[in-house]
Order: C-alpha cells, then sequence, then structure tokens
C-alpha cells in the first residue's frame, strides 16, 4: 500500500532485542517496553550509538529543565519506568517533525533539497569500506531499495557517522563549486572514540547515559534540530556553533532527502551541511574522552581539548588510561590544565555514586564504540566495538580505577618483555627481529585477554590491593609460560647463537635476560607448595615449572 507519511514516533523502525528475538518498535513502543528491551540490534554497532544518542536527546527533552540536575537523576533511576508521561507528551508537542515522509518537514532531512544526480543508496549505507562489502548481508554496491525502517535507521547514522569526501553539490548551495561540494568532514560523531556505560537494560542504559547538569545549558538555546527553523540547502548562517549537548548530537553535517516511491525509499541524495570543529567541544560531548592537542593550541593560543578516538588494534581494556583519568590522577598539576578530561558521563557518575544514587557494585557494562576512516576520512576502514562487565565502583572509585590502571600497565609492560625476548632470540637465529617482536606483542595481549576481563569484572569483591597482587600473578604466570615456549620453539640456530651489536647472543642469554627483567617487573612470590591455587578464580596457564628464579 503506498503511503504518504511514516511517523516514526508511531511506526515501527528501531531494531531491539527482547529475550533472544529482534524487534523493530517506535520511538513510543521503546520507552514503554525500555525494562524488557536487553539492547539495541541494528545493522552496525555504530547505528546502535547513533540510535541511542538519538534517544537520550529526547529523554533529555522531554523532562523540564527546572528538574535537571542529581536529584532527578536519582528519582529516575530509583523508579520502575521512564518517564513515560513527559516523554509521551513531548513527542505530541513535535508535530510533524518525526515524520520521515513529511512534504515539507521530513525528519533529519531538508524538504526539496535537489541537485543535478543523486548519491545512490550505497553512500547512506555504512557497508563498503575501501569497496568490500561488509558488515551486513545486503549486496554493496547492489542496493535498489530500502525499507522505511532500515533507511530511518541509516538516516541517522549518517547524520553522526557520514564520511567527508566530495558530495554532490545542493542546488542553492553557494558553496558549490562545478556541481560539487568540497569535504567538511565526517559526521561529528565519527570523530570521537564514543563511551557508553550499558545496564541490564534499556531504561538502565538510557539512565547511565543520561547527564542531567543543572543549568549548565539553557533549554531555550540547546535544542534538537526537529525543534528548530526547517533548514535549507546552505549554511544555517543563524547557528554556527553547537549550543548544548542535544544541539551537537542532532547537528546537521549532511543535507540529505529520501526519495521513495509509497512503499520503499529507492535512491537518496547526500549533501553537505553545516561544518563544525571538534575543538573545545568537551562540555557538550558527554560521551567521549578529550586530549589537549599542542598543534590546536598554537592555532588558537589558548588551551585547546579534541575528541580521542579508539585505536582499533587495541582492545578496550588497554585504552582504560583514557577513560579512568580525572580521579585516578589528581587532575591538574601545579595549576596546568590537565592533559586528558575523562568522558563527561564517567565523571557524572562518579558524582552519583559519591551521592549516594549509584551504588557502588552496579553491574554495568562499559562500551566503546568507534569508526575509523581512510584516505582523507573519504571511505570507512573500520568500526571499533569492544565492551568490559565490571562493577560501577571501578568508574567511581579512585582507588580501585587506580589499581585497574596499574594492572593494564602492567600487562602491557610485561608483553613488551615478551616481544624483547622473541626479538632476541631472531636475532641469535639470523632472522628479522622486529617481526618476532610484533607477532609476539600481539600473542602476549591474545593470552592475556580474557584473563584481564574475567578479572576486571571481579575488581571491588574485596580489598582492590589483593586483587592487584592476584592480577600480578597472573601476568607473571601467563608471560612466563609464553616466554618459555618461545624458547623451545627458538630453534637450533638460535640455540647456536651468533654475534650481535659485538657481542654473542644465544636464546639461553636470550632467556637469561628475559627472566631477570620479569621477575624485575613482577618479583615471584612463592606459595608453600600445600597452599597452591588459583587466584581468585582466574584461571591460570599449566606447565609454569621453571619458569621464575
Amino acid at each position: 500500500m503506498s503511503r504518504t507519511a511514516y511517523d516514526l514516533r508511531d511506526e515501527p523502525w528501531i531494531a531491539v532485542r527482547i529475550g533472544d528475538q529482534v524487534h523493530e518498535l517506535s520511538l513510543r513502543e521503546v520507552f514503554q517496553r525500555a525494562g524488557e528491551i536487553r539492547g539495541l540490534a541494528g545493522e552496525i554497532p555504530t547505528q546502535d550509538a547513533a540510535i541511542l544518542r538519538l534517544l537520550l536527546v529526547i529523554v533529555n527533552r522531554a523532562i523540564p529543565e527546572h528538574r535537571h540536575g542529581p536529584q532527578e537523576w536519582t528519582r529516575l533511576w530509583a523508579a520502575r519506568e521512564l518517564p513515560l508521561a513527559e516523554i509521551d507528551a513531548y513527542l505530541d508537542a513535535q508535530g510533524e517533525r518525526f515524520d520521515l515522509l513529511s512534504p515539507t518537514t521530513p525528519f533529519l532531512q531538508v524538504a526539496g533539497l535537489s541537485a543535478s544526480k543523486t548519491s545512490g543508496l550505497v553512500k547512506l549505507i555504512a557497508e563498503v569500506p575501501a569497496g568490500e562489502q561488509y558488515f551486513t548481508t545486503r549486496a554493496g554496491r547492489q542496493i535498489t531499495s530500502l525499507s522505511y525502517a532500515e533507511a530511518a535507521r541509516w538516516l541517522v547514522h549518517c547524520q553522526q557517522f557520514d564520511v567527508s569526501g566530495i558530495k554532490t553539490g545542493a542546488f542553492g548551495d553557494p558553496r558549490v563549486k562545478g556541481g560539487k561540494g568540497y569535504p567538511i568532514g565526517t559526521g561529528f560523531a565519527g570523530r570521537c572514540g564514543l563511551v557508553f556505560v550499558e545496564g541490564g537494560d534499556l531504561r538502565e542504559t538510557l539512565l547511565l547515559n543520561l547527564v542531567l547538569p543543572r543549568r549548565e545549558f539553557d533549554a531555550r538555546s540547546d535544542l534538537p534540530v526537529w525543534e528548530r527553523p526547517p533548514l535549507g540547502p546552505g549554511v544555517d548562517a543563524t547557528h554556527a556553533f553547537p549550543t548544548g549537548p542535544n544541539d551537537l548530537t542532532t547537528w546537521s553535517m549532511r543535507r540529505i532527502l529520501l526519495h521513495h516511491n509509497g512503499i520503499e525509499v529507492k535512491d537518496v541524495l547526500i549533501t553537505n551541511g553545516d561544518p563544525v570543529h571538534a575543538r573545545n567541544l568537551h562540555k557538550v560531548e558527554h560521551h567521549c574522552a578529550w586530549r589537549r592537542s599542542a598543534n590546536q593550541e598554537k592555532l588558537t593560543g589558548d588551551t585547546a581539548y579534541m575528541p580521542r578516538s579508539h585505536d582499533p588494534a587495541r582492545a578496550l581494556w588497554r585504552g582504560l588510561d583514557g577513560i579512568l583519568i580525572e580521579r585516578a590522577t589528581g587532575g591538574a598539576v601545579r595549576g596546568e590544565a590537565v592533559a586528558e578530561l575523562a568522558p563527561a558521563v564517567v565523571s557524572w557518575l562518579a558524582d552519583r555514586r559519591d551521592a549516594g544514587g549509584l551504588a557502588p557494585d552496579t553491574p554495568v557494562r562499559l562500551h566503546a564504540v568507534g569508526m575509523s576512516y581512510g584516505t582523507q576520512d573519504s571511505m570507512i576502514e573500520a568500526t571499533y566495538d569492544d565492551a568490559l562487565r565490571l562493577r560501577a565502583r571501578v568508574l567511581t572509585d579512585p582507588p580501585v580505577m587506580s589499581v585497574a590502571l596499574r594492572a593494564a600497565d602492567l600487562a602491557v609492560a610485561a608483553v613488551t618483555l615478551l616481544a624483547n625476548l622473541a626479538g632476541n632470540l631472531a636475532s641469535a637465529a639470523g632472522r628479522d627481529p622486529a617481526g618476532a617482536r610484533d607477532r609476539a606483542r600481539e600473542f602476549g595481549f591474545h593470552q592475556l585477554d580474557g584473563a584481564f576481563r574475567l578479572w576486571l569484572g571481579r575488581l571491588g569483591d574485596g580489598d582492590p590491593e589483593h586483587a592487584s597482587a592476584d592480577w600480578s600473578e597472573v601476568c607473571r604466570a601467563v608471560i612466563a609460560t609464553e616466554g618459555d615456549r618461545l624458547v623451545r620453539e627458538a630453534g637450533a640456530d638460535a640455540v647456536l647463537g651468533r654475534k650481535v651489536r659485538e657481542r654473542h647472543l644465544d636464546a639461553a642469554l636470550a632467556d637469561l635476560w628475559f627472566r631477570a627483567a620479569l621477575s624485575k617487573l613482577i618479583p615471584p612470590q612463592p606459595v608453600p607448595h600445600h597452599q597452591e591455587k588459583q587466584m581468585s578464580g582466574i584461571p591460570t596457564p599449566s606447565g609454569t615449572g621453571g619458569s621464575t628464579q
């Protein structure tokens, strides 16, 4: 049946997981059933992140400004459901602004947007990095149509994560030259290493990520795009800078118009929208860590923070130093601005814990999501998606934070020793040490990964310093075992050795150096035979005999 409207408030479009099944729900249904929903279940992690951020804006705007603040958050956390009456009233007040097909105010689009050609649906769907299909089962460049629900999800994603590069030039945009719109950067969320704190269901997840600082922003100006006048094809000259988190989250980096035939979406036009610089937006972007930028400070002559991104080559636990920052380090030193800022959502939850609103034993999931781009940000290279299960106190209690950070640092240092051993063994055998070091480093982190995640999930259950000692023993056992394996497999050439940097190097000497360095890093703790144990229930590798001095 041909459709002239598709109101996202009441039509199903958000993919969610309830039990073991995936369902599509409307906006109202998502909020009403948030206590049943395990999580969002869209096509890719960044799509779920984009939709979660959209839901947070709606909840934030639904709560009257005079109720914003710590007390309101504590009240909401203790309640059984979200403030549904306020959310419904807010959605009701938006008129046609959530209608995907509205001829005058289509959701996150520009009515009447036109150009000499359209963009093609493949430009809307983030699944073809470097010309290769991935993420979903769709046939990449053979996409000819999308359901309204699919198109709505990708539309939300595109505004936040779209690639940079040359776009089709919209008629009426004075920036266009030769029919082309020249690059203004990726969607803002694509520049951030996003961090979310997830609970047992979507209700908890929304509240754990809902930052409600009283009077931090003026509600009269911090408005999402659907509460502002409809946009045209060119830059909105009256609104050059984000005024708050609601504004930034729904910032129109792209002008978009879906083309449909009344049954499904057949094409799309994507053109440049409003540019935004990421510098010093740490007060309005709550789900990203920030770092001082020397280059930006040279340009501005003032303190400048830029968003941190996730390193695709590193597991999340190896990047905890970028998340558990201020309370663990004590903040600025000698009046200097701090070098890094934790995500505001983590700092906010730490305050809620101090105020008694969030129990320190609350189980949560720290979820990191990001997008990596290649070739001048004009194509998707990879997505980042990693999570850690832990207790809230790991994010909120400085002593526990410090133990977690020291444990991650210890693992990195121990793996470095393992990599050095591999390099020395390769040199002793006359092989290239660089490749051997890289392989050993990768394998060492792989071997520690599961043990660290299990240990971190139990951190806070008892004395944190005892937990630190437990991790030291586990880390030492794993790395010692891997060192033993490298020496056994080094080969006859390494056993014989050769002259390296004017001295003889063989497997025995490399092993001796490794054992001495490991014992210095993690001094062995002798345990009587009748008291041997597995620390904190974390399995340790077998066959570690002879690996300690």
